[in-house]
C-alpha cells in the first residue's frame, strides 16, 4: 500500500511540474534597463514603473500572455535576447543598421526627439545655439553610456570629439555639472529633467539632433510569429486605446520635465 501511495505521489508531482513548465513557457520575458524615466524606471517601492513598463503589460494583454519584466544593463539586452534569456527587448532602443544585423526589430512604436543638454560654460563660450554649431566645436567632450546614441552620433558627426563613456545617467549628469564633459545627447524628457535640477550649470539645445525611431526587438530569425504579433499590436495602438491609456497615465510625468508636453511628442515629427 505504501509503495502504491508513493508511486501516486511521484506521478502527481511529475504532472504538477509539467503543468508549471507549460505555464512558465507562456510567460513573455521582456528586457529593459530600469533607470531611464519616464519610460523605464522604478517606483518608490522599487517596482518597475514607466511608459515602457505599461506598454509591456499592454502587449501581454494583447497576446494573452503573462509578462515578466527583466531588468538589466542596456548593453546586455541584445546578447540576452540572442541567447534566449529574454524574449523581447522593450527598452527605448533605437532602430539602427548595426543592431539590425544582430536582432529583428519591430516597426517603430515611438519617435524620440533627441536633444542635447550642455554644460552652460561650454555653451556660452562657444556660442552654441544649433546642432551644427555643436558638432563644429573641435574636441568637444560628449558623455554617455555604452552602446547608446549619446555616443554613437557624435562619434560620426562631431569634429574630433572626445568620447566619454560612463555607467549611467547620474554619472553623465555629474560630469556635465562639474564641467568634466560638455554635451550629453539624450531623449527630450531626460535632458529636460537634468536641466530642471541643474539650471545654473546646464542649458538645453532644443535643436533636435534627430527623431529616433524606437522599436521592440526579438532574436534574429525567430520564426514563431511573435514579431508579426508585435507588429500587429503596434499597428493597433491608436485604435485599441493604448495611446490614450498611456497618455492618461503618464502625461503628467512627461509634463513635469517638459511643461506643456505629453506623450504626443513621442508619436512622430
Amino acid at each position: 500500500m505504501k509503495k502504491v501511495l508513493l508511486l501516486f505521489i511521484v506521478a502527481l508531482f511529475t504532472v504538477t511540474l509539467a503543468s508549471c513548465g507549460k505555464g512558465d513557457d507562456n510567460v513573455l520575458r521582456v528586457g529593459m534597463d530600469l533607470k531611464w524615466p519616464p519610460f523605464e524606471d522604478r517606483d518608490e517601492d522599487g517596482e518597475p514603473y514607466g511608459i515602457s513598463v505599461a506598454l509591456a503589460y499592454e502587449l501581454g494583454e494583447y497576446l494573452d500572455r503573462p509578462i515578466e519584466i527583466i531588468d538589466m544593463d542596456f548593453s546586455n539586452l541584445i546578447p540576452a535576447v540572442d541567447n534566449g534569456q529574454i524574449d523581447v527587448i522593450l527598452a527605448s532602443m533605437t532602430i539602427r543598421e548595426d543592431r539590425e544585423l544582430l536582432v529583428d526589430f519591430s516597426d517603430p512604436y515611438f519617435f524620440y526627439p533627441l536633444i542635447t543638454v550642455m554644460n552652460k560654460t561650454f555653451a556660452d563660450t562657444n556660442s552654441v545655439t544649433t546642432k551644427a554649431e555643436l558638432f563644429a566645436v573641435d574636441g568637444a567632450r560628449f558623455v554617455g553610456t555604452a552602446s547608446t546614441i549619446s555616443l554613437t552620433i557624435p562619434t560620426v558627426e562631431a569634429t574630433n570629439p572626445v568620447i566619454q563613456e560612463v555607467v549611467d545617467t547620474e554619472t553623465a549628469t555629474a560630469s556635465l555639472v562639474t564641467g568634466s564633459s560638455d554635451a550629453f545627447i539624450i531623449s527630450a524628457s531626460t535632458a529636460a529633467a537634468i536641466n530642471n535640477v541643474n539650471p545654473a550649470t546646464t542649458v538645453l539645445l532644443w535643436d533636435a539632433i534627430e527623431y529616433s525611431p524606437i522599436g521592440m526587438a526579438v532574436q534574429e530569425g525567430r520564426d514563431d510569429g511573435l514579431l508579426e504579433d508585435i507588429n500587429a499590436f503596434i499597428a493597433g495602438m491608436e485604435a485599441n486605446g493604448v495611446i490614450t491609456r498611456l497618455s492618461t497615465a503618464y502625461d503628467a510625468d512627461i509634463a513635469a520635465d517638459i511643461p506643456g508636453k505629453g506623450l504626443e511628442i513621442y508619436l512622430g515629427e
